[in-house]
């Protein structure tokens, strides 16, 4: 067989100018259409279940290990929570890459669902003891193996639908982790005032249940045997090609200026608007209806508009809402700043998201997946953590205003940065012999 039915091209050469809007507009895809295939629907009830359970948990976690103070959420307990937050993300986020791809998925997302269900049994008995260094370890280990079941079921998205409906069903998945992430909220909130820790309990069965809609799931999700045709070293040099690069680097760089002018607003309310310790909780409320309604929009916009503008656009914005906001510091002004900063993000992150899994080799998805979700998720946490320190030495409109600027710059640098490449790689599920490539990713590594 010739080696150009081996051999299929990814990507184009670099457009040479900036469109603000497509040629031709992408077939739409309603969300209502992807509920059609019962693999889809299971999966998403499995995920919706398994987050109400994730959040309750939380809550539960959070009001002995964070708000038990009586001076509140003040900015040192904050950075210890997100430095403890980190930890998690450091040790599970490279390992639930290889973990995604090491094994079929849908096994993983079946066990993994069990031993979150054995955590919360055990985090009953932690606080019949309590133990707070034990609550501590099992909110450690429930934050790593979320993370390995967040990864796995990134990676799984793009068996159960079509390329074109990448967008779409992404979108579908977020609004339902948000909406699992409230009713989570609001169960724990109710439970724990009522029960106690006995919550957990509720947490436990709700995995449970999860459990068996993973298992129910038909289609075939991946890992397994198709990690042995994709080695390492192919998978690193992945990263490197134009459009995951553009990629995870916009993600990360938005990522951390979110999470430096989240902390500067919030510490603007607390010091400014006079509002109390709520200025923490408004800046996290707005962010959410930020970005819940960029998740809404995602799918449209990016079916009218080119992702490198989506960009352009996501930086230029959210400049000028900081700057809107160290201008005119009030209360909704702060509150809207961050509801477009947010909306903007979401709006990058889910066509980000969709990059990452359309262009990553069969085999390889949960590695070049939970690099990029490492990349942009420790660049918050890093984002927050700056603020929130830089805050204690200038004022926090100095850190909102640097935030601002390099938000601008942001939109000149991913102008210039490349994002189209021309890449050649085989198709099939065999090793092929072709001629080698004068670039570093070459369609004989990925072989």
């Amino acid at each position: 067989m010739s080696h150009d039915e081996y051999v299929s091209t990814i990507s184009i050469a670099p457009q040479k100018r900036i469109r603000l809007f497509r040629r031709r507009a992408q077939l739409h895809i309603s969300r209502r259409t992807l509920f059609q295939y019962p693999d889809f629907r299971l999966a998403v009830t499995g995920q919706v279940t398994s987050q109400i359970a994730d959040a309750l948990a939380s809550l539960v976690f959070a009001q002995v290990l964070l708000f038990a103070s009586e001076d509140g959420p003040t900015p040192r307990l904050l950075i210890q929570a997100v430095i403890a937050s980190a930890f998690p993300l450091v040790l599970a986020g490279p390992l639930a890459g290889f973990v995604a791809d090491k094994f079929e998925r849908r096994q993983i997302l079946v066990t993994g669902q069990g031993v979150r269900s054995l955590l919360m049994l055990a985090a009953i008995f932690a606080a019949y003891m309590q133990s707070s260094v034990m609550l501590y370890v099992l909110f450690g280990l429930s934050m790593c193996v979320t993370r390995i079941l967040y990864t796995a079921r990134a990676a799984s998205v793009r068996h159960l639908v079509r390329q074109h409906e990448l967008v779409a069903a992404d979108s579908v998945m977020l609004m339902a982790s948000m909406i699992a992430g409230s009713i989570g909220a609001v169960s724990g909130a109710l439970l724990y005032r009522y029960v106690g820790f006995a919550a957990f309990f509720a947490g436990a069965i709700l995995h449970f249940i999860a459990a068996y809609m993973f298992d129910s799931v038909r289609a075939w999700l991946g890992g397994g045997s198709e990690v042995d045709k994709v080695t390492w070293k192919a998978a690193f040099q992945q990263l490197r090609m134009a459009k995951t690069r553009f990629a995870i680097a916009s993600t990360s760089a938005h990522r951390y200026l979110l999470g430096v002018s989240y902390s500067a607003i919030a510490l603007l309310l607390d010091n400014r608007v006079n509002i109390g310790a709520s200025g923490y909780a408004v800046t996290l409320g707005s962010a959410g209806i930020g970005a819940f309604v960029g998740t809404v929009t995602a799918e449209r916009i990016n079916e009218k508009i080119p992702r490198r503008t989506v960009t352009l656009l996501a930086f230029a914005f959210s400049s000028v809402a900081a700057l809107t906001a160290i201008t005119v510091t009030n209360f909704y002004v702060c509150c809207a700043a961050v509801v477009v900063m947010a909306f903007s993000f979401q709006n990058l992150r889910v066509c980000s998201d969709a990059t990452i899994q359309a262009n990553a080799l069969k085999g390889s998805c949960g590695r070049i997946f939970a690099a990029y979700d490492l990349a942009y998720n420790m660049s918050f946490l890093i984002g927050l953590v700056t603020g929130l320190a830089a805050s204690t030495f200038v004022t926090s409109h100095t850190v909102l205003s640097v935030a601002a600027c390099t938000f601008a710059g942001g939109t000149t640098i991913f102008a210039l940065m490349p994002r189209s490449e021309k890449v050649d790689f085989a198709v099939n599920d065999d090793s092929v012999e072709v001629p080698e490539e004068k670039s570093g990713f070459s369609a004989r590594n990925v072989a």
